[in-house]
C-alpha cells in the first residue's frame, strides 16, 4: 500500500483563530493515485517535543511526520494517522487552547467549569468535521 505524508496547517474547528501543525500519513491507491477509504483514523494529540538532543530516538519522536509513521506501524497499514501538535507548550506541558474557553499567555486555563464536559464536547465537535 502506498502512503501520502505531509505536514499541514489546519484549524481544529471553523471558529478557531489558531492553525495547528498536523502530520498526516494517509493511505492511497497506487493504481488510481487517489485516497483509499481507511479502516480507521488514528488521531494523536502530541505535546512532548524535544529538539537538538542529538539522540535519534528522541528526535524521531519530535517530528510530526515520523510520529504519524509510528502511529501507522502500531495500528496497521490500512489506517490514516493524524498527529496534531499543541498550540502552546508551557514547559513540558502541551496546551490545546481550542479546547479551553479562556487561557492566559502561557496557555494555562484562567478558569474551568467541568459541568457539561466542555473539553469532551469540543473534541467531539472537532472530530465530526
Amino acid at each position: 500500500m502506498e502512503r501520502w505524508s505531509r505536514i499541514l496547517g489546519v484549524p481544529l474547528h471553523s471558529n478557531s483563530r489558531a492553525f495547528h501543525r498536523v502530520g498526516a500519513f494517509l493511505c492511497f491507491s497506487p493504481e488510481t493515485r487517489i485516497q483509499r477509504v481507511p479502516t480507521a483514523n488514528a488521531i494523536f494529540f502530541w505535546g512532548d517535543g524535544v529538539e537538538g538532543t542529538g539522540n535519534t530516538a528522541i528526535e524521531r519522536r519530535s517530528d510530526l511526520q515520523k510520529l504519524s509513521e509510528i502511529v501507522v506501524s502500531k495500528f496497521g497499514s490500512f489506517i490514516n494517522a493524524w498527529v496534531i501538535e499543541a498550540s502552546v507548550l508551557n514547559g513540558p506541558f502541551a496546551v490545546y487552547k481550542d479546547f479551553i474557553p479562556s487561557v492566559n499567555q502561557y496557555g494555562e486555563p484562567r478558569s474551568y467549569c467541568p459541568i457539561g464536559f466542555p473539553a469532551l464536547h469540543q473534541m467531539s465537535h472537532s472530530l465530526k468535521k
